[in-house]
């Protein structure tokens, strides 16, 4: 089985250097590939002659039979955030008052519904409002930097919410992390947990 994997490897090392596209299965069938090549298109990419769609991830979003609003948004943020403020007091115990700068939230899957700034603006507003941190503007003054991010840990059609929070030291050092997700409950009436 090894030998035959290494030489359809090697036969496809060998014609990717040429100008024919083939693929595994063309080593096999012996059909000719030449009618299979990649398109892209406006709305999809495609397969031609294999009869092969799939949607880009923004029409994935845009035909979903669900909405994600920015409460969504702001819910797993707060989940996320209280966390962080369950464990930050054992962080900050040896230094109380050191300056803490929040970086903007990452918004890792770009293709996410509207609404996405309301996951960091709610953090942040909750991290002020603690009055647990001495939260600074100049990322230069911080001894230490949160960070963010919200993704889609799924597929646009069954979306799972995730929203991380990251602290580091001026120096760059992770030293904690906190995270947690929302997604919609199946067989319900559209809630998100």
């Amino acid at each position: 089985m090894k030998k035959l994997s290494v030489l359809a490897l090697s036969l496809l090392a060998v014609t990717a250097c040429s100008n024919q596209t083939l693929t595994l299965l063309d080593f096999f069938d012996g059909s000719d590939a030449s009618d299979e090549v990649a398109v892209a298109g406006e709305d999809y990419v495609a397969i031609s002659g294999a009869g092969y769609h799939l949607a880009k991830r923004a029409d994935r979003y845009a035909a979903a039979d669900y909405v994600i609003t920015p409460q969504e948004y702001a819910i797993v943020a707060t989940r996320a955030v209280n966390k962080m403020l369950a464990e930050a007091p054992a962080i900050f115990a040896a230094n109380k008052d050191a300056p803490l700068y929040i970086e903007d939230t990452l918004v890792i899957d770009r293709y996410l519904p509207e609404g996405k700034a309301a996951a960091g603006k709610t953090a942040k507003e909750i991290l002020v409002n603690s009055a647990m941190f001495n939260i600074v503007e100049d990322k230069k003054q911080a001894s230490y930097i949160l960070k963010s991010s919200l993704n889609n840990a799924n597929t646009p059609e069954v979306p799972v919410l995730i929203y991380r929070l990251e602290l580091y030291d001026k120096e760059g050092n992770p030293l904690s992390s906190w995270q947690d997700t929302l997604r919609q409950v199946q067989n319900d009436d559209g809630s998100w947990w």
